[in-house]
C-alpha cells in the first residue's frame, strides 16, 4: 500500500489524491524499483462492486496506487477535507506509461480484451511511440479461467518478463487476477485497464473533451453501447450515487463533531471477512 499521498475514502474504498503527472511519476518509480506493484483505476462501478465483494475492496485498499477514474468521485471528494485534485483516466495513464517506456526502454505486455484486440492495441501504441517494446499480447477466452488457461497466461508473462503489464479483463476480474498472481509473475507494475484497449483501437470512441471534463462521458458511452451498459449505469450504479451522498453527509457531520475518520488500513477486511471463493458471476 502506498502512503506518500493522502487518500479519500468513499464507502470504504480508498483513492489516492494524485494528479495525472503524479500518478505517472509513481508509475515510473514502481518500474524502476523492480519490485511488484499494482495500480487500480477506481470509478463508481468499482465502488459498487467493492460493497458486494470484500476481496475486491481489499485489493483496492492494498493497491500501491488507486487513481480516481471517474468525475463523480472527484465531485464527492470536494465535499470532504481531502479533495481529489482531478480525474486520472486509465486511458491517459496507459498512454503516458507507454510514452516513458519507449524513452527508457521498458518492456510492455498487453493481456485481455476480445480476440485480437490486444494485438491491435499493440500496433496502435508502437505506431504512436516508435521504439516501444511490446513483448507480448494475449486475449484469453471470455468467462472464468480454468487452471490450464490460468497457468498459460502466467507462463507467457514469466517468459516475456515485461516491466509493465496492462490487464483488460474488466472489474473486478482483472484486479483480483493481478493481486492473486503478482508474486508469481513478479512484474514491477501491473495495472487493470478495463476497456482501454477498445479505446486505443477505436472500437469504442471516447467522448468529446467537454463531456469528459463535465463528467458526462458515461452518457456518451451508453449511447455507443446501450445493450451492454444501460443496466450498469441506470440500474446497478444509480443507487450508489445516493449512498455516496449519504456517506459524504455522515463524514462531514463526524468531522464537525470531532470524530476521527477510519484510516485506509482499517478498512482492509481481515482474512476471516474475505470470501474464500469467488463466483463466476462476480468474475464477469
Amino acid at each position: 500500500m502506498h502512503n506518500m499521498h493522502s487518500q479519500v475514502g468513499i464507502l470504504g474504498a480508498y483513492v489516492d489524491s494524485v494528479t495525472l503527472d503524479e500518478a505517472v511519476q509513481r508509475a515510473q518509480e514502481f518500474v524502476q524499483s523492480g519490485q511488484s506493484h499494482q495500480i487500480t483505476t477506481v470509478n463508481v462501478d468499482f465502488i459498487r462492486l467493492a460493497q458486494e465483494n470484500l476481496e475486491f475492496r481489499a485489493v483496492i485498499n492494498k493497491s500501491d496506487l488507486a487513481i480516481a477514474d471517474g468525475m463523480p468521485l472527484v465531485w464527492a471528494s470536494r465535499m470532504l477535507t481531502d479533495r481529489l485534485p482531478e480525474r486520472v483516466t486509465g486511458v491517459e495513464l496507459v498512454d503516458r506509461c507507454c510514452e516513458f517506456s519507449s524513452r527508457e526502454g521498458y518492456k510492455v505486455f498487453l493481456l485481455g480484451g476480445e480476440d485480437g484486440v490486444a494485438a491491435a492495441a499493440a500496433e496502435v501504441l508502437t505506431g504512436r511511440y516508435p521504439g516501444l517494446q511490446i513483448v507480448g499480447t494475449y486475449s484469453p477466452p471470455v468467462g472464468p479461467f480454468n487452471e490450464e488457461e490460468d497457468q498459460k497466461m502466467v507462463n507467457m508473462i514469466c517468459e516475456a518478463r515485461p516491466d509493465i503489464l496492462f490487464v483488460a479483463f474488466g472489474a473486478p476480474k482483472q484486479d483480483l487476477w493481478i493481486s492473486q498472481h503478482r508474486d508469481v509473475i513478479n512484474v514491477p507494475l501491473a495495472i487493470g485497464v478495463g476497456g482501454v484497449f477498445n479505446f486505443l483501437t477505436g472500437r469504442v470512441k471516447r467522448a468529446p473533451g467537454w463531456m469528459q471534463k463535465s463528467g458526462f462521458e458515461w452518457f456518451y458511452r451508453v449511447a455507443q453501447e446501450p445493450r451492454r451498459l444501460w443496466r450498469r449505469y441506470f440500474v446497478e450504479d444509480m443507487p450508489i450515487f445516493a449512498r455516496i451522498g449519504v456517506d459524504v453527509i455522515r463524514t462531514r457531520m463526524e468531522l464537525g463533531n470531532g470524530i476521527g475518520i477510519p484510516s485506509r488500513q482499517s478498512q482492509i477486511p481481515q482474512l476471516s471477512e474475505v470470501p474464500s471463493s469467488i463466483s463466476a458471476d462476480q468474475l464477469n
